[in-house]
């Protein structure tokens, strides 16, 4: 299908192609998340053969990937399933590192660098579409999001929680530890995002969008987690120049957590929700009355 695409005898199955795509990864992600669950020991030569098959198929998909969003023209139907399938591919090194181990999804991650940039501007091309066009009946990337949450988000926010725990002398580092090949990829997502202020918008606003979503569903430590990552690792603690998408969530986000505080069900939740709250205060107070760019009531 790849190979399909990219010479043009295709030229309109490119949804098709996606959502073909898509299954066959979410199929792969199946197969390993039973084989982990299920405790199954790999032979190394097992290891040697399911490695370089993931390669592959996480190559051709984000060949796949790179091929319409070139091609898509900004379509909202294309862009909602690149995304689906950005997020799948980042699920598939997640996965693998549990159930290989980190040696083997460095190998994944090495055949997934060339393609890193197709897949930050699949994910950061739902927010550019919800943002520009807000009336029309395609799906937010919050309710695709609650439709079927990934797992790499979940990740994100455990790691950096764990490294502030150890930071205060908790002695809880092992999420780190388990997925520090995944932690490299996240640096190296970080470093592509750092050089295009737009795409550090758009992607950066995916992020809030998976805190809010955390929120929603009462699943405070995904929250905390995703708003320390953006908080300390997107952006400098002193960092306000945030993008207008991102501003955008930051305004619901922030309404959201002073509402849940009044009605927080024990200390856990209410420690949470206020480290939260205290770590968008300086920006919310700084653009509420100095550029005015987010309001004090959530309209």
């Amino acid at each position: 299908m790849a190979d399909a695409t990219a010479m043009c005898f295709a030229p309109h199955n490119n949804g098709l192609f996606l959502n073909n795509t898509s299954k066959c990864i979410q199929h792969i992600l199946s197969s390993l998340n039973q084989l982990y669950h299920h405790k199954i020991e790999f032979e190394e030569e097992d290891k040697k053969n399911t490695i370089f098959c993931l390669k592959s198929s996480f190559s051709y998909a984000a060949k796949i990937l790179n091929v319409i969003l070139t091609d898509s023209g900004g379509s909202s139907i294309m862009t909602s399933k690149a995304f689906f399938l950005a997020n799948n591919l980042l699920d598939l090194i997640v996965s693998t590192e549990s159930c290989l181990g980190s040696a083997y999804a460095s190998r994944l991650v090495a055949a997934a660098k060339p393609w890193l940039p197709d897949v930050v501007l699949a994910l950061g091309s739902e927010s550019v579409l919800q943002h520009t066009e807000s009336g029309s009946e395609h799906l937010s990337a919050s309710e695709q999001m609650k439709l079927q949450f990934p797992k790499w988000p979940l990740i994100v926010a455990k790691t950096v929680l764990s490294a502030v725990n150890e930071g205060e002398g908790d002695g809880e580092c092992s999420q780190p530890d388990k997925f520090s090949t995944f932690n490299k990829l996240t640096a190296m997502l970080i470093i592509l995002l750092k050089k295009n202020k737009s795409i550090m918008d758009a992607v950066g606003d995916i992020f809030l969008v998976c805190s809010l979503v955390g929120l929603e569903q009462r699943d405070f430590e995904l929250a905390l987690g995703l708003l320390q990552f953006v908080c300390s690792k997107l952006f400098n603690r002193d960092d306000r120049d945030w993008g207008d998408m991102m501003l955008s969530s930051l305004e619901e986000i922030y309404h959201k957590i002073e509402m849940q505080i009044t009605e927080a069900s024990n200390n856990d939740e209410l420690e949470k929700l206020m480290h939260a709250k205290g770590l968008l205060e300086p920006l919310w107070t700084y653009h509420l009355y100095e550029t005015g760019k987010v309001n004090m009531t959530d309209d």
